[in-house]
């Protein structure tokens, strides 16, 4: 319920923002609009330092939540957070992915090397390895939005905190949804053989 009340909180003040900038507008007010969301480049910075603090602690969620009420709710709140990042991995256009993505000097690309470089592969199991790869690649082209809660879960999935990433495929395999393609080969040589499933 909680996440309700700040997604209408969030809401009815985009709201009385965007009333008060028409309201300046019709008086003659030409100054810049104040962006109601986090712009791409804040989302990323947002998702790079979630990427620094979920691979610095391996005990607890990168957004907050979770453990406080013991290990059945974190397991609960692990499960749900996998079957919200699987619907939004599911809603990804891979193949504009995969065009962003090609270019090894373009900015998706620069993106990708700097957020795979926050990511201690030997601690990530090789199929969630193949997660955290699409999961860069969506967030650095762009095409999958962080901004919220989301974005702690998309930093625990890549770097496979409490097994998200490896949760987030079987959650995919127990519904047979298809996996993302894999960027690994797009982020380089990976040796993501450390650890077995």
């Amino acid at each position: 319920m909680a996440k309700l009340t700040d997604v209408v909180a969030r809401a009815k003040q985009a709201a009385k923002g965007l009333k008060h900038e028409y309201e300046a507008g019709k008086r003659g007010d030409e100054s810049p609009i104040t962006p109601l969301w986090a712009s791409p480049k804040e989302q990323l910075d947002a998702v790079l330092g979630l990427l620094r603090s979920a691979a610095g602690s391996t005990a607890g969620p990168a957004d907050g939540t979770g453990s406080r009420e013991g290990p059945d709710a974190t397991a609960v709140t692990d499960a749900a957070d996998a079957e919200e990042l699987e619907k939004a991995i599911r809603s990804v256009d891979w193949a504009s992915v995969r065009a962003a993505t090609s270019e090894k000097s373009g900015d998706a690309a620069r993106v990708m090397k700097s957020m795979a470089d926050q990511v201690d592969w030997t601690k990530v199991t090789p199929v969630a390895s193949h997660v955290s790869s699409a999961l860069i690649a969506a967030v650095a082209s762009g095409h999958l939005p962080v901004g919220g809660r989301i974005g702690g879960t998309v930093a625990r999935a890549i770097v496979d905190q409490r097994g998200m990433g490896q949760r987030v495929a079987q959650q995919m395999q127990a519904d047979q949804v298809p996996m993302p393609p894999d960027f690994r080969g797009v982020l380089g040589a990976i040796d993501t053989t450390a650890r077995d499933a």
